[in-house]
């Protein structure tokens, strides 16, 4: 299921390379999957399945409005965490809690100049069996014949949470149009998670300024009927201080979950990998690998997947 997925990423995007045009893009959609399925190693665990999808889309110019450019975006999302072996049935031998995450997101972000980049946000839903984590994976598994998962009455309980975010970026060119540093520095606030994280990535490639590029999402609105098709690699290095993680801790509320563990305050993170794009789409394939999250578990990777078309809508 997951392979045919991919191959059908890639035959859109393959397909919109040929028809590609010269016009600006005020508008995109985004599907990206994260599954450590990809990784082939037989690994099912921790992080265990992201489906997120995302709608992009600049304001309509104005005469007189200044040069900063701006995106809307929307997103829905639907996130499954697990212990280390879908088998085990003792929760006390849980590395982590079950969870499932359903939630919407809503972020503005500016571009003051082509080296920066600025954003805000708001992502909100639900935990607990009614996000429908338990019911999907127990479905997946079953009509593939995996063995069905044991222990998901121990998940975290159902609760809504909403967190603030924010993040901010900037682009320092080493040899212009080849390679570069983004410094990356992030946050959250709210009762889901509270962390803030500080990211180093280096790319190498075809680049283009920050407010044109698919690294930040950028290439809707202004510029985007003068970026050529770049392509790029990339490595990066991120260090996150966690205060709350409601898929590890539990609720900030009660202590109503049958099952939690202690998030550990310091979680490296190592990511690499590649992107292509035209005017009209955009592939992006993430290797993520991050330190444990509880002092007693494992590391964990897992691989992201994901597919960026652009339109022109008209008003």
């Amino acid at each position: 299921m997951y392979l045919r997925g991919f191959l059908l990423f890639l035959s859109l995007f393959l397909s919109t390379q040929l028809y590609a045009q010269d016009s600006l893009m005020n508008s995109e959609y985004s599907l990206r999957n994260d599954n450590d399925f990809y990784l082939l190693n037989d690994s099912d665990r921790y992080y265990s399945n992201g489906l997120i999808f995302n709608y992009r889309w600049v304001p309509k110019l104005t005469s007189g409005q200044d040069s900063t450019k701006r995106v809307f975006d929307v997103g829905v999302a639907h996130r499954i965490y697990t212990p280390q072996d879908l088998l085990i049935s003792d929760f006390e031998e849980f590395h982590r809690p079950y969870a499932g995450i359903l939630s919407g997101s809503v972020s503005y972000t500016t571009y003051r100049k082509k080296t920066t980049r600025r954003s805000i946000g708001l992502e909100f839903g639900l935990i607990g069996k009614a996000s429908g984590g338990q019911g999907f994976q127990e479905w997946y598994h079953n009509a593939v014949g995996f063995p069905a998962p044991r222990g998901w009455e121990y998940q975290i309980p159902n609760e809504f949470i909403i967190d603030f975010k924010g993040e901010f970026d900037r682009q320092i060119v080493l040899t212009p149009g080849v390679l570069d540093l983004i410094s990356s520095s992030s946050f959250s606030l709210g009762s889901g998670f509270t962390h803030a994280m500080q990211r180093v990535d280096i790319r190498l490639g075809k680049l283009q300024w920050l407010r044109n590029s698919a690294f930040t999402n950028a290439l809707i609105g202004r510029g985007s009927d003068q970026t050529p098709r770049h392509n790029y690699i990339f490595l990066g290095y991120g260090l996150q201080y966690v205060a709350h993680n409601i898929t590890i801790d539990g609720s900030i509320w009660n202590d109503n979950a049958p099952h939690t563990e202690t998030s550990r305050p310091w979680v490296r993170h190592l990511r690499v990998g590649f992107a292509s794009s035209s005017r009209n789409a955009t592939f992006k394939f993430t290797y993520n690998w991050s330190s444990p999250e509880v002092s007693h578990i494992g590391r964990h990777a897992y691989i992201a997947l994901e597919l960026q078309l652009r339109f022109l809508k008209k008003d």
